[in-house]
């Protein structure tokens, strides 16, 4: 097996415990949704970059299409890892992985160039740096 596919099952069970019809809605009214906990924005932005078009309840009821959403999400990721160069030669891939899909790409980046001096929680009290030592190899 891949470490992709190692890092996407570990991922699936911490944000829903490896069920793909888990949802959470925040005290700000967001919803996150699937195994991977992916809310409205991120699911935009998929629908953005590939034309496809579905509904937040389709993507809930189809875990085919979570994983290719995640699949995608993982690879826009990686590629903002790359893009950072040198500067992220020295964290943990998977780590900064996590990082990104818990605080945003923006997130992992500011994290990396303030050496992990940008560390907010989300909504549930989970750090960047809880995240990224969580998945860190």
């Amino acid at each position: 097996e891949t470490t992709m596919d190692s890092f996407m099952r570990k991922m699936a069970m911490a944000e829903s415990s490896g069920d793909p019809n888990a949802e959470i809605t925040l005290d700000d009214g967001r919803t996150f949704t699937g195994l991977y906990q992916f809310g409205d924005a991120r699911l935009s932005d998929y629908r953005k970059a590939t034309g496809a078009k579905f509904t937040t309840q389709e993507f809930k009821e189809d875990e085919q299409l979570q994983q290719k959403v995640a699949d995608w999400h993982f690879a826009d990721i990686q590629d903002a890892i790359d893009d950072l160069g040198d500067e992220a030669v020295s964290y943990d891939r998977d780590g900064l992985m996590a990082v990104a899909h818990l605080g945003g790409v923006g997130g992992m980046e500011k994290y990396v160039r303030t050496k992990g001096q940008y560390n907010p929680s989300d909504a549930l009290g989970t750090r960047l740096s809880d995240y990224y030592a969580k998945f860190s190899a």
